[in-house]
């Protein structure tokens, strides 16, 4: 293989990486409050009467801001029968999503995000009654995620 050949074949390797990098994100959503940074949805996964969601926090900015909300402030939207789900809480009463930096009032999401870096966060809803498609997700500090589809 030439040097050329090698070449074409490493780019061909790394834009299929950022094709497929792309392709993960299901949604993205800027911040209201801090600049520069943007939540993408990146998981959706419903087992056993349970909805999982991932996201990315990404600080595409030159600052290094501080993102923080209470888990207790975020919720999920089934707007077509009008109804607002929060996250499940564990046996001791802490809301279920993570990573937390303190358990208070249910935990709380509260770190530092570099610039050109991100942070990974999840939580765990219950699954809407009557399985509504779709629905819209709201995460403090950000604009709501809409239309979001649980197929």
């Amino acid at each position: 293989m030439t040097n050329i050949q090698k070449l074409t074949m490493s780019i061909m390797i790394l834009a299929a990486a950022v094709v497929l990098t792309a392709a993960d994100v299901i949604q993205t959503q800027d911040s209201d409050t801090w600049d520069g940074v943007a939540a993408d949805l990146t998981q959706i996964s419903l087992r056993n009467d349970v909805l999982t969601l991932r996201f990315k926090i990404r600080n595409t900015g030159s600052e290094s801001p501080r993102i923080e909300f209470l888990y207790r402030d975020c919720y999920i939207v089934d707007e077509s029968n009008q109804k607002k789900y929060f996250l499940l809480k564990d046996s001791e009463g802490q809301f279920i999503g993570g990573p937390k930096d303190k358990d208070w009032e249910g935990g709380r999401f509260s770190y530092i995000v570099e610039a050109d870096g991100s942070k990974g966060l999840w939580m765990k809803f219950p699954v809407p009654a009557d399985n509504p498609d779709p629905i819209s997700i709201s995460v403090p500090g950000f604009f709501p995620f809409e239309e979001v589809s649980l197929q």
